[in-house]
């Protein structure tokens, strides 16, 4: 028997192949779409060239058909390469949408896009008043692991979400850059020791290594890997146990409102509960990823945190230096010429 799943989190098409094709599986939206340069080129040169402008020897009129072919390459150009997960006009739409909307937001502006209200010393807290912590997991080299030791690593991972998890988590992976000129700078200060000097055989050796490792490295797109747990910790989570009688009626519309109001701890009892409570969830996390034959876990401090979640919305490295620090002489957030 079916029944109907309320989750709000599974994502619904908006249309399912409903739009008329021309030539296999282009659209008329990206025949527009392709088109577009071309015409803006006609309407520039019609209201904004003089007609007695020459260029050359030609006249604007003259050049708005070589012009016009310009256009139409680089809007078949620009539909060619939409990703294939969107379409070209929603593709463009949201290329226009990037480059006129705003670099920079105040707290609250940002609050509402990150859900983050502040940082802790040793928690991140959102706006919805829940606290949450990140552990670092560092797993073992699996490059030459057989099927068997694939299977341990498997059946470990979820005997540790069955028997340790009964709290929502979230995992997440994201990589940087490979630092090859670090990496490489101690073959290249190996240069001037002595004793290569000596022997340009041995100089030339590595000058050859240090050339075919960045070039390897290059051609491999070697990057760091990171991946962490993400563990959060509600308010209401802290209020009641999650089966008791009072927890129950606050689940009541309308009633729960006011049995929630009336029985809630005040705010520095409240975030008290948090930091135990995160405290108590990191620590399972930790002590179940390290059961994990290979594995190591460590739990992130607030302000690393912080940087992997700035990270992650400006989708690049930032370097903010000792973040520590940041967060004690001065605010998370500046206006423009560096006044908070």
């Amino acid at each position: 028997m079916q029944t109907h799943d309320p989750d709000p989190a599974k994502r619904i098409p908006k249309s399912l192949g409903t739009d008329a094709t021309i030539v296999g599986s282009y659209t008329l939206a990206d025949a527009a779409v392709a088109l577009l340069p071309a015409v803006l080129v006609v309407l520039a040169v019609q209201l904004l060239v003089p007609t007695d402008l020459r260029v050359v020897g030609y006249t604007g009129r003259d050049l708005t058909l070589p012009l016009v072919g310009v256009a139409v390459a680089v809007g078949l150009g620009f539909v060619a390469i939409t990703p294939s997960y969107t379409s070209s006009l929603e593709w463009l739409t949201t290329l226009l949408g990037f480059y006129r909307g705003r670099r920079e937001h105040d707290h609250a502006s940002a609050a509402t896009r990150t859900l983050i209200e502040r940082v802790h010393r040793d928690a991140v807290e959102r706006s919805d008043g829940a606290f949450v912590g990140l552990v670092r997991v560092d797993p073992p080299s699996m490059a030459l692991a057989t099927d068997e030791e694939w299977a341990r690593k498997a059946g470990a991972f979820r005997a540790f979400l069955d028997t340790t998890i009964e709290f929502p988590i979230q995992l997440y992976a994201t990589t940087q850059a490979f630092p090859v000129e670090e990496y490489l700078a101690q073959y290249e200060s190996r240069l001037k020791d002595p004793d290569v000097t000596a022997n340009p055989r041995l100089a030339r050796l590595i000058e050859e290594y240090v050339a075919w490792y960045a070039n390897d490295l290059d051609d491999r797109r070697m990057t760091i890997r990171d991946h962490y747990v993400v563990v959060p910790v509600t308010p209401s989570e802290t209020h009641f146990e999650s089966e008791s009688g009072l927890a129950k009626l606050t689940r009541i519309p309308v009633l729960g409102v006011f049995v929630d109001a009336l029985l809630a701890p005040s705010v520095e009892e409240e975030r008290a509960a948090l930091h135990s409570a995160l405290d108590y969830r990191l620590r399972r996390v930790e002590a179940g990823i390290r059961a994990i034959d290979g594995c190591h876990a460590t739990r992130v401090p607030a302000s690393e945190a912080a940087r992997v979640i700035t990270e992650y919305w400006h989708g690049h490295p930032v370097e903010y230096g000792d973040l520590e620090q940041v967060f004690r002489t001065r605010p998370l957030v500046e206006r423009a010429g560096g006044r908070p």
